[in-house]
């Protein structure tokens, strides 16, 4: 079990670090469009479409890694309130809506991503990239990479391993 953790753990760090490098090709791409529109009176057909494929993706499939950090925004008004125990149970909840509600997104995707693979799907732009492809595709992925993280997450959770100190058992 331990090894299942740490494989999930490697992989969606990986996928998380390596995708960091796409938000600067989108912020390359969109400083080249502004200075090709503004300064140059050529705007370009692909950049708009390129930027939002890769920065899209990039989103897509950061979130994994986030969550296998324990690193996103929370609103902590009521948590901050609660002690020991309790902010246990709290995270518990808050996994396991987590869990349903990412299954069921990537569940939602499934049909739209085996559509747009099928067909081909491109923009139907003067670019007609394969921007729908490739975004139905990652979100997806994406979609399911979170939710085995937000088991693992539960597992630790539920064990102890690797959890917080703010997130002990009750009773620790």
């Amino acid at each position: 079990m331990n090894a299942l953790i740490r494989a999930v753990d490697r992989i969606n760090q990986y996928v998380g670090l390596s995708v960091t490098h796409l938000y600067f090709i989108c912020a390359t791409i969109t400083v080249y469009e502004v200075a090709m529109r503004y300064f140059f009176n050529a705007p370009t057909q692909w950049a708009f479409e390129v930027v939002m494929v890769v920065c899209g993706s990039a989103w897509a499939l950061s979130g994994p890694y986030i969550t296998m950090r324990r690193a996103h925004i929370a609103i902590t008004v009521v948590y901050e309130h609660v002690q020991g125990g309790a902010k246990w149970w709290l995270d518990l909840i808050i996994l396991l809506v987590s869990i349903a509600a990412m299954f069921t997104f990537a569940y939602a995707l499934w049909d739209p991503m085996v559509h747009a693979i099928s067909g081909l799907e491109r923009s139907g732009t003067s670019f007609n990239s394969p921007e729908p492809l490739i975004l139905k595709t990652l979100l997806f992925v994406g979609a399911a990479l979170y939710a085995v993280q937000l088991v693992v997450n539960l597992i630790k959770h539920l064990t102890g391993h690797g959890v917080p100190k703010s997130t002990e058992l009750p009773g620790d």
